[in-house]
């Protein structure tokens, strides 16, 4: 019979092996926890409005993506609203008044940390809970998330849209559409257009005639049919004050006070020309073509006022009265 010998392993290995691992897994942790508790860290508060799920105790805080402490505490703040949130954060960070601290998503489970930054945005900086007691440690203001920031952004949009008066502005345009309408149809427009033409061309026939009697004859029915044409452009400015702000006037005006200055220069040459008629004729034409004078710079200037500005025509005073 063959003997075969067994090669058996010594306790004394076994319990060595044992003890060495044993004492290298101690003294990791031990200078694990050396260098936590020999790390500088200063508490600092934070408080939110909103849910917290997904935060707990030990959740990292992190400097623009970079952890610098974590999660000491949550519980509800000392009013009973809020939700208190205590932080350690390591001593080489700065922290001002203007530093923020937000909660982010850390992945799909639904874990969250907080984020310290600065908010490029002042509106977003100034949206934080107000306080009614004193904390006991420094703050930091939290500031909205990112996902809460879209929804913010979205409803102050909304909010925006709601206020526009569109109604008030519908109906704005269809009275201005309803003025506009109403103003070019306006029967007096066309008949003021019609007294213009027509005293136009009766300047020019008197002009024509040779006759001094038949000339200071249809001078006066000039001046009295422009009397009447003044008086129809006041009625008819009473009128567009209550229907029509703003005036764009056809080319059939100016081409009218063309008209206008044509015949009295015409007018200025023929009385040169006639300066030798009687004293009577004279004197009497003077007076006349003063008045067809004033009146047409009254009938040019109202033209203007209409075409060029109408406001200042609409709701300026009244001339002074003549003497």
């Amino acid at each position: 019979m063959k003997n075969m010998s067994k090669k058996q392993t010594s306790p004394f290995l076994i319990g060595i092996f044992v003890l060495s691992g044993t004492l290298i897994l101690i003294g990791g942790i031990i200078w694990l926890g050396t260098q936590q508790f020999l790390k500088e860290t200063s508490l600092y508060v934070t408080y939110f409005e909103g849910s917290v799920q997904g935060l707990e105790k030990g959740s990292p805080v992190k400097y623009l993506g970079v952890p610098v402490g974590n999660i000491e505490k949550i519980d509800v703040a000392p009013d009973g609203k809020l939700i208190e949130v205590l932080m350690q954060i390591d001593s080489k960070i700065k922290i001002d008044d203007e530093l923020r601290v937000k909660a982010e998503m850390s992945g799909l489970a639904g874990s969250k940390f907080l984020q310290l930054h600065y908010p490029s945005d002042t509106l977003i900086s100034r949206m934080h809970p107000a306080l009614s007691f004193k904390p006991v440690y420094p703050v930091i203001y939290s500031s909205p998330s990112g996902i809460e920031e879209i929804e913010i952004a979205a409803r102050d949009v909304l909010n925006k849209l709601l206020q526009f008066r569109y109604k008030e502005v519908s109906d704005e345009m269809v009275s201005f559409l309803n003025a506009s309408s109403n103003f070019f149809n306006n029967q007096k427009l066309y008949n003021i257009i019609s007294e213009l033409e027509k005293s136009s061309r009766t300047l020019s026939d008197i002009l024509a005639k040779t006759d001094s009697s038949a000339i200071l004859s249809n001078l006066i029915n000039t001046t009295e049919s422009l009397k009447k044409t003044s008086t129809n452009l006041e009625n008819l400015s009473d009128s567009i004050q209550t229907q029509f702000i703003r005036i764009d006037l056809p080319g059939k005006v100016s081409n009218i006070v063309s008209q206008y200055d044509s015949v009295m220069i015409q007018t200025s040459q023929i009385l040169n020309i006639l300066g030798l008629r009687t004293e009577t004729v004279l004197f009497s034409m003077g007076e006349t073509m003063q008045g067809v004078n004033l009146t047409n710079k009254q009938i040019q200037r109202t033209l203007r006022k209409i075409t060029q500005n109408p406001g200042q025509l609409l709701f300026a005073e009244p001339p002074p009265p003549e003497k």
